[in-house]
């Protein structure tokens, strides 16, 4: 998906609707992400006490979520992480931000941290911001695109976080088997031949109706069985 940003970013004719379009369904996408994962309809909601509750993903796994405990009202405050599609937005903006944005590049790195920073509120956190840059800028230099790539891709198998956080835990390092996955891309990208495909409104809107629709849908099944 980060490949797909990077190269709808140089070949779309409006960048501005590009990036309006994403955040639009983002926006759509959060209550159906955060019903399936999590199970609940409200994004944000409050717990009474300083221990936020336990949510579980799909498969069983404890997850934490973004929260900060509110001594006035003895609660904590929960707001549960976005989809992959803000993230991917998130993404998109910093290419234009070092792309197209005439600022000098101090002011422009520390309005990516904070970029950064808000995407570690999101699915796939800062890997998906930092993949969309790589391959963007480094795609007319394979040898240190796929370098920066694995280096990232390795790190993110360990699930290290490289940034600190005070709403979430700073720095985790427990490997999981599936996330390797992810050197599957440089075979997608081998059979990329950089050419556009059919512009048909199908292809065009097929992805972002089918996000939020599938997770509003395995969402319900989840709350019902």
């Amino acid at each position: 998906m980060a490949l797909f940003i990077a190269e709808g970013y140089y070949y779309t004719r409006d960048v501005h609707k590009y990036m309006e379009r994403l955040l639009i369904f983002a926006v759509i996408s959060y209550i159906p992400y955060v019903l399936f994962y999590v199970g609940y309809f409200l994004p944000v909601m409050l717990f009474p006490g300083s221990t936020p509750p336990t949510f579980y993903l799909p498969s069983g796994k404890s997850i934490i979520q973004p929260n900060v405990f509110l001594p006035f009202l003895d609660s904590t405050l929960v707001i549960f992480r976005t989809s992959v599609i803000f993230t991917l937005f998130l993404g998109l903006v910093s290419i234009y931000l070092w792309d197209r944005i005439d600022l000098p590049k101090y002011i422009k790195l520390a309005i990516t941290l904070v970029i950064l920073w808000i995407g570690a509120f999101c699915h796939w956190q800062y890997f998906v911001i930092v993949l969309c840059l790589i391959f963007y800028f480094l795609k007319d230099n394979p040898k240190k695109m796929w370098l920066a790539f694995i280096i990232l891709a390795i790190l993110r198998a360990f699930d290290v976080r490289l940034f600190l956080n005070p709403f979430c835990p700073a720095f985790t390092t427990h490997f999981e088997l599936y996330k390797l996955g992810i050197f599957l891309v440089p075979v997608l990208f081998a059979l990329y031949n950089g050419q556009s495909g059919s512009k048909s409104a199908f292809n065009k809107w097929f992805f972002y109706i089918f996000y939020p629709a599938h997770l509003l849908i395995l969402g319900l099944i989840r709350i019902f069985m």
